[in-house]
């Protein structure tokens, strides 16, 4: 054991991933235990209810500001991973400046669309949830400019300064703001108020901060930025289509169930999603260096890497789903007792945590190889899998309906991105038990 763990370390590469991948891990682990913390004071202070209203209009707020980066986050890691671009800070200021007028408008129809949305979309209207969408909209900009000037981190990487903006700065800020305003106010409006300001003072360090460290302010580029916005294209309608598949679910049960529920069906999500921390740190590392190495055609380095990730987060993802499955109760009882009442959801999703595991860095591995338009079609199939599943078994078993269409689009692009990448690309992302 101690020979193999040598020989481990003496792998530059794979010893990277073992450090920074844990050291994002860290930042993981910290963002989501802040963003449990943050969600155990509303469900505390307040009820399911409000939460489940929260939650309504958290989806629309993710679902917007992945829409609005355009895929330019991913693209530009691949882009300024290649040290001969480092001169081309152009991209990077056009790329900060499209993603957030795109965004801004998206978040402006919404705002003007807001009633007929809120009270005609819904089966069960829900009046209460428009005070609360002025600031969640007015966020999404700014969420967006955090994202998309934290990729360049991710891109030279600096992991902990990409993980910071990317997980725990929002809920860290946000819960911070909320106890400072709860100590003056019981009024719920307050908990989308330390949102928004988390986000505005996110996006504005994040970019802050990625400018000093370009330490050039231009727009001059060699490379034609709206060529670079195309490329970027499928990677929107990837992570878009992601996002919708992840959040989706939680939308269309606030259309057929009451507030509560989708609190209730929420929280199981968070509990289960406790299992990706793993695959999330590695992907942080490992997607530079896959770029890297399949454009020096480093076929055997790459390949090392993949398989060696792969093993490591499947090993990792059992351990936890374990933890998880024998201490559901208690987890669950943490955000209140009304919550317990979600532990076959809970089970459901995990079951999908392992299939997930199991598949490897399947999207990180095509969208690195220039394969994003074939990862775009199993998405896009695997979203519509989703909505006809998601309309047709929701309304008849609720959350448990949801959780069911969520984890049978999960495995099919997982397992079909796995097969692709070994069959078309003679990539073997998926857990060998041998």
């Amino acid at each position: 054991m101690k020979e193999r763990l040598q020989k481990l370390l003496q792998d530059t590469d794979q010893k990277e991933i073992l450090t920074k991948g844990f050291s994002f891990l860290g930042f993981r682990v910290g963002g989501t235990a802040i963003g449990y913390l943050f969600t155990v004071f509303i469900t505390k202070n307040f009820d399911a209810d409000i939460y489940g209203i929260i939650a309504i209009g958290f989806s629309m707020f993710l679902i917007l500001s992945v829409i609005g980066r355009l895929g330019l986050d991913i693209n530009l890691v691949r882009f300024f991973s290649d040290e001969h671009n480092d001169s081309e800070t152009g991209i990077f200021y056009k790329s900060v400046l499209k993603s957030f007028l795109v965004s801004a408008f998206l978040a402006a129809i919404i705002y003007f669309l807001r009633e007929p949305i809120v009270l005609q979309l819904f089966r069960e209207p829900k009046p209460e949830l428009l005070p609360y969408l002025p600031w969640i909209l007015a966020a999404v900009p700014f969420w967006s400019l955090a994202l998309v000037s934290s990729s360049y981190f991710r891109a030279k990487k600096q992991n902990n300064i990409f993980a910071f903006f990317d997980n725990p700065s929002r809920f860290l800020f946000s819960l911070l703001l909320l106890i400072v305003f709860y100590t003056f106010r019981k009024d719920p409006i307050i908990i989308v108020q330390a949102h928004f300001y988390a986000i505005l003072i996110t996006g504005l360090s994040s970019l802050g901060l990625a400018a000093y460290k370009i330490n050039s302010l231009s727009f001059k580029t060699k490379n034609n930025s709206w060529h670079f916005l195309k490329d970027s294209l499928p990677m929107l309608l990837s992570s878009s289509i992601l996002v919708l598949l992840g959040w989706m679910d939680t939308f269309v049960m606030g259309i057929y169930e009451e507030s509560s529920n989708v609190g209730i069906y929420n929280v199981s999500l968070k509990v289960a999603t406790l299992t990706t921390f793993t695959l999330q740190a590695i992907n942080s590392i490992l997607a530079p260096k896959i770029a890297q190495n399949y454009a020096a055609n480093k076929e055997n380095v790459y390949k090392k890497l993949i398989q060696f990730s792969t093993k490591l987060n499947f090993l990792i993802t059992l351990a936890v789903l374990t933890i998880i499955i024998i201490f559901h109760d208690f987890l669950l009882g943490i955000f209140g007792d009304e919550f317990k009442a979600g532990y076959i959801i809970l089970f459901i999703f995990c079951a999908g945590q392992l299939f997930n595991s199991l598949s490897g860095s399947v999207g990180v591995i095509m969208q690195m190889i220039g394969k994003q338009k074939v990862y775009q079609n199993f998405v896009i199939t695997a979203l519509f899998i989703n909505l006809v599943l998601t309309f047709t078994l929701t309304p008849i078993y609720g959350g448990i309906g949801a959780a069911i269409s969520t984890v049978i689009s999960m495995i099919f692009w997982n397992v079909g991105c796995a097969v692709y990448l070994k069959r078309k690309m003679n990539i073997r992302s998926y857990y060998n038990f041998k």
